[in-house]
């Protein structure tokens, strides 16, 4: 395999591990939203585990060469973000529900996390594309299913319209 695409996969497994392990930390920060968190960070941890798998099957030509237009700075990035994130929360978790759904929000519409969506509209003739399109659906899925999770529980954004007052902090 291409030292190059191995290492954009690499850092690609590492986003998807570090996400789930950010969503691990709003887990144990916010009991009320305990199930919301670990399934998300679960599905993350099977998106590492899918793309580890695909690249430990799979030799250069089985991932499509238009993977190497990812920027693998804005996964080293966005990697290097969320570590420190999770440093931060170690120490003091999030101020609230309402901030730790905006820092999701973010991170699922990161550059690291939509990345793969360049080839996305291509004719699903690998296996690899396919996986790799799976994984782009799933974290698009995700901020949608967190704004879903928010409206439903009442938790505003801070500094936004619908910020509900009774739910922060």
């Amino acid at each position: 395999m291409d030292k190059e695409l191995s290492r954009i996969l690499d850092e690609s497994i590492q986003l998807e591990l570090n996400v789930a392990d950010l969503y691990l930390s709003f887990c144990h920060a916010f009991a009320e939203d305990k199930d919301f968190w670990s399934h998300l960070a679960e599905e993350e941890g099977n998106h590492a585990a899918l793309l580890r798998s695909g690249k430990l099957e799979s030799d250069e030509g089985h991932f499509p060469a238009k993977i190497l237009t990812t920027n693998l700075d804005a996964l080293i990035k966005v990697n290097k973000e969320i570590k420190e994130l999770l440093k931060e929360h170690k120490q003091k978790p999030p101020s609230s529900r309402a901030s730790a759904f905006e820092i999701a929000i973010k991170v699922e519409e990161s550059t690291g996390e939509i990345d793969f969506s360049c080839f996305m509209e291509q004719q699903a003739d690998s296996p690899a594309l396919k996986l790799l399109r799976r994984v782009d659906r799933d974290d698009r899925d995700h901020a949608r299913r967190i704004r879903n999770y928010m409206r439903e529980k009442g938790i505003g954004i801070p500094g936004t319209i619908n910020e509900s007052q009774d739910n922060i902090g």
